[in-house]
């Protein structure tokens, strides 16, 4: 008999558009990096689809959760640590480049005890823009002082193209807005969790913003994820190739020269030894390498030689 835990992890199908991606560098361990810079997630990650005889006519067919990582040369090409950072895509900005703003907190026509966050339609992508496209965002807060509000985070669970309505308070003379589903408003209705007060504290309810205040929208379809890339001068192959590949010390000239597999050569040495001026007793050998490669040593011109000599 066999004991062990199952379940299920669901294949992530979110579109590089929906993602930010940022890196850091740094030369070596002992400096911290600096910089934090952004990359284009459509130019460096790609969708795989499932192999053409799975595929189902007529239907996207693409395979959840493989996607190929593709790191521009032009940027990652200096020897030390890249640190790349991709996260859902935040939104933190209207279309017109102004900070996204809640434009009121209020509650349904009809269902007064539903209280949310509205927000204007027409700030956001197009493809945010309909009937609980949100559904499952994540909010966060920006305080006054322009500080993101810590550990403070509400979750859409609907957003509704509404309109504003003017109804009468029971029992004044008072009016108040309130909002109607509408499929043609400019505004959409966000119901968040958690929005409504506890049964141990009925009369207090939890913070879900507050009108003009700004705000940050991100997607939860994906958890965050940080690779660290090392960039080196030599991989296993090129040291497996100073270990054990073909190697020639020319005797006279002192030079040792290493080869690649295609016995093409990656590095010179000159090799000597130091001696004692007084009894020419030798003290230290020394392998120095050469900042001028001496193409005079190439592996196929130096063994002809001797095998025709």
């Amino acid at each position: 008999m066999a004991i062990g835990s199952f379940g299920n992890v669901r294949a992530a199908d979110i579109s590089p558009v929906d993602l930010d991606v940022y890196y850091t560098y740094t030369p070596n361990r002992e400096t911290a990096p600096t910089n934090v810079s952004a990359l284009t997630a459509t130019d460096i990650i790609r969708e795989f689809k499932v192999p053409a005889n799975e595929q189902i006519s007529g239907e996207e067919n693409l395979l959840g959760g493989m996607y190929n990582l593709t790191l521009p040369a032009t940027i990652f090409n200096q020897l030390g640590i890249y640190t790349l950072y991709i996260r859902p895509k935040v939104i933190t900005k209207t279309l017109s480049n102004a900070p996204l703003t809640i434009s009121d907190c209020g509650v349904l026509s009809s269902l007064p005890s539903v209280k949310g966050i509205v927000i204007n339609a027409n700030s956001l992508p197009e493809n945010l823009r309909t009937n609980n496209a949100l559904q499952g965002y994540r909010v966060e807060y920006i305080e006054s002082n322009g500080n993101k509000l810590r550990n403070v985070v509400r979750y859409i669970t609907t957003s509704n193209r509404v309109v504003p309505v003017t109804d009468n308070i029971s029992n004044t003379s008072q009016t108040a807005i309130r909002y109607r589903f509408d499929d043609s408003g400019n505004l959409l209705f966000l119901q968040v969790t958690p929005s409504s007060a506890s049964a141990v504290k009925p009369n207090s309810t939890p913070f879900i913003g507050t009108p003009n205040q700004r705000i940050i929208l991100s997607n939860t379809n994906v958890n965050p994820e940080t690779i660290e890339i090392e960039m080196v001068e030599n991989t296993i192959d090129t040291l497996v190739n100073y270990v054990a590949g073909e190697q020639i010390r020319d005797v006279k000239k002192g030079i040792l020269t290493y080869y690649d597999e295609n016995r093409n050569i990656v590095k010179q040495f000159d090799v000597y030894n130091i001696e004692d001026n007084i009894n020419n007793e030798e003290l230290y050998e020394v392998k120095e390498e050469r900042t001028t490669i001496d193409v005079s040593q190439e592996f196929d011109t130096i063994t002809s030689d001797v095998n025709g000599a």
